[in-house]
């Protein structure tokens, strides 16, 4: 069995046995319309580490986001103020064009689990807990996951990304 669930790994990895200390945090996104103030030149992403605010150009508008937890994007849209104030105040009028959430699979130190777990009978890989990150690292971490499960000696060793190792927070992750 190949546990890549995301958010719902550590439900299936109980399933076998198997602790993944892994947990879903909602995160919320949205975009605006064009917007006419934009620069001509692309807009980087920009991240303020305190808060967890980010955006960056996304066409002719801007794609921004928090860690802030809600339950609706218009309460999200309101707790968003004070750091749209100090960081990005022309967020602060621009038309919302749409937005989405979506459940980020999130580790003790933010730092994906990639494995095998020895003490289940059959075999049990793992690769979870990207922290947004997995699509970034799919290609690279689909190929390790298929040696695994072949038998071959990964291209990288990934020993450090074990689900029973010591949790250390990461900061600033990006």
């Amino acid at each position: 069995m190949v546990c890549a669930a995301g958010a719902w790994s550590r439900e299936l990895g109980a399933l076998a046995g198997v602790e993944l200390p892994v947990r879903a945090e909602r995160r919320r996104i949205a975009y605006t319309a064009p917007l006419a103030r934009l620069p001509d030149r692309p807009v980087p992403m920009t991240i303020d580490f305190a808060s967890g605010f980010y955006f960056h150009g996304e066409g002719r508008g801007l794609l921004f986001g928090t860690n802030d937890v809600c339950e609706t994007q218009d309460e999200w849209l309101e707790r968003a103020v004070p750091v749209l104030h100090r960081r990005a105040p022309m967020l602060l009028d621009a038309p919302i064009a749409g937005g989405w959430w979506g459940d980020y699979e999130m580790t003790p130190d933010h730092n994906a689990l990639i494995g095998e777990a020895e003490a289940v009978p059959g075999r049990f890989l793992y690769a979870t807990g990207f922290s947004g990150h997995g699509f970034l690292q799919a290609p690279g971490v689909g190929e390790i996951v298929r040696d695994f499960y072949l038998g071959r000696e990964p291209f990288v060793d990934v020993s450090a990304l074990a689900a029973g190792r010591p949790q250390r927070r990461e900061r600033n992750v990006v």
